[in-house]
């Protein structure tokens, strides 16, 4: 504070002796000020808390101006870190130990025995899969399959037996053999069988029609049939009542005579 003088000029008495009194007062004002601000400046002084030493500049000259602000934990501030992929997972911990959790995490998704190691399938591939509904079974499928016995088959067309010959297995052989005169020829190109007379024994070869018209004609059956047909076309035109014939019939007479 600033010291206000006060100018004695006579003798003392009581007035100028109040003047003095002001004036020591304010003295002491001023030194028990001036004490106070000594003692403030030695602690001052003495207080590392707030002054910095020359390391601290140096270090403090060696940081970035807005370290520790938002964006300054640049990929070159924050160094190289190594994670492990067999930590125990946590949601709380340093860089390091979050990227750890993560990691052992993938490795327990794929299975595989690094976090690294390429899975054997991908998300991607495996929601195919799941969609996939002519890999899976329903319900209902699972509850007819459960009903069908193992190693069963669709119902076929098929014969047990042949004649007399039953099959010996669920798929058998049947094989046509020729007897004496009879010759067996197959083509499996065509799936056929040919059963053929050979005429080399009984009984010959023959065609499939013996009449005159056909390719194996018998004689006496060709004169018999002759007969028969000559035969009916005289009884065609036979009188009903016994008289005369109106129209000779014609044909062969057959007991020599006229009509």
């Amino acid at each position: 504070m600033a010291f206000n003088r006060r100018v004695i000029n006579k003798e003392l008495d009581m007035a100028n002796l109040n003047k003095h009194n002001d004036n020591y007062a304010d003295i002491e004002t001023t030194l028990d000020a001036h004490d106070i601000a000594v003692v403030n400046s030695a602690n001052h002084i003495a207080n590392g808390n707030i002054h910095t030493t020359a390391a601290e500049k140096t270090k403090l000259a060696g940081i970035t101006t807005g370290a520790g602000g938002a964006n300054s934990a640049t990929d070159a501030v924050i160094g190289n870190r190594t994670a492990t992929d067999s930590a125990t997972p946590s949601l709380t911990g340093t860089l390091t130990a979050l990227l750890s959790s993560l990691f052992t995490l993938v490795k327990g998704i794929t299975g595989k025995p690094g976090a690294l190691t390429t899975p054997a399938i991908n998300l991607e591939a495996t929601k195919a899969h799941v969609d996939n509904a002519n890999l899976h079974t329903t319900a209902a499928e699972k509850t007819k399959l459960s009903g069908i016995a193992a190693g069963a088959e669709v119902n076929q067309n098929a014969f047990a037996q042949v004649n007399n010959i039953p099959a010996a297995a669920k798929t058998d052989t049947l094989t046509v053999t020729g007897g004496t005169g009879i010759t067996v020829t197959t083509n499996p190109a065509t799936k056929t069988m040919t059963v053929t007379a050979t005429g080399t024994a009984t009984p010959g070869a023959h065609g499939s029609s013996h009449n005159i018209d056909g390719p194996d004609p018998i004689p006496d059956l060709v004169a018999v049939k002759a007969k028969v047909e000559a035969l009916e076309d005289f009884l065609a035109y036979m009188p009903i009542d016994g008289g005369w014939f109106d129209t000779p019939p014609g044909g062969p007479v057959i007991d020599g005579g006229t009509y």
